[in-house]
């Protein structure tokens, strides 16, 4: 029985291959006499496609480092969310510098840069108790900018953009006679925005101008928390390449 059953598969399988199609039936001739000679071998889609092309386009835009040095008043408040009454003023400067790249884009540069920023020591009399003041001290902060330049004409153009980091400061109580009471440093969030005008006095020397808002959210001190804002003027001074010299 096995057998008959083993005979019949085969019988079969041997007509299958008996009327199986021919290569003639199928559309393409099977040429079995260009056995050893190079066929030619559907073209692909980057054939003709130049390397350098393909590299021009995934490339990354043409970049350069530069470092600025920023200074200009800044006119700052201090305020406890804690009694809208406790509030004070004061002018202080400003100075800084930053380290970053520049990405050339369409009409501009597309800049993002690290900013590290102190301010003078601030003395402020609170508005409710005009003989107490408020004293700041070692105010700083540390930045990640991101700047868009809009260039007007080859020379001019103009500039907006923020940043996010921290900062901190000691913040103290002065009384009439000069003493203080330091309720302690802090530090917390710290941000900014702002825009400007810009000059470019050579190819990498440039000159802007410009304002922020910047501010340092919340800091819990020991008894009472406080915040600081400041409208800001800046002049910078921008200098493309700086180590350029050292590559030679």
């Amino acid at each position: 029985m096995a057998r008959t059953i083993w005979c019949g598969v085969l019988a079969a399988l041997v007509a299958c291959v008996a009327t199986a199609a021919t290569p003639e039936e199928v559309g393409t001739r099977v040429d079995f006499t260009t056995f050893g000679q190079v066929v030619a071998t559907q073209a692909s889609v980057w054939d003709g496609i130049p390397v350098q092309e393909v590299s021009r386009r995934f490339d990354s835009a043409p970049r350069r480092l530069y470092v600025s040095a920023m200074l200009g008043p800044s006119f700052a408040n201090v305020w406890s969310p804690a009694d809208p009454d406790l509030s004070s003023g004061d002018t202080i400067l400003a100075a800084g510098g930053a380290l970053g790249v520049a990405f050339e884009r369409t009409r501009g540069r597309l800049r993002l840069e690290v900013e590290a920023m102190g301010r003078d020591t601030y003395d402020g009399d609170l508005f409710t108790t005009p003989d107490v003041g408020t004293v700041l001290t070692s105010n700083w902060s540390m930045l990640a900018n991101l700047w868009r330049d809009f260039m007007i004409t080859d020379r001019f153009g103009v500039y907006a953009g923020a940043g996010i980091g921290g900062g901190g400061y000691v913040l103290a109580d002065r009384f009439p006679d000069g003493s203080r009471d330091v309720l302690g440093p802090g530090s917390a969030l710290a941000w900014q925005g702002g825009g400007g005008l810009l000059w470019e006095i050579t190819e990498r020397l440039t000159f802007d101008v410009g304002y922020r808002y910047f501010a340092i959210d919340t800091i819990q001190q020991p008894f009472v928390p406080s915040g600081f804002g400041a409208s800001e003027l800046m002049f910078t001074l921008r200098l493309y390449e700086p180590f350029r010299a050292w590559r030679r």
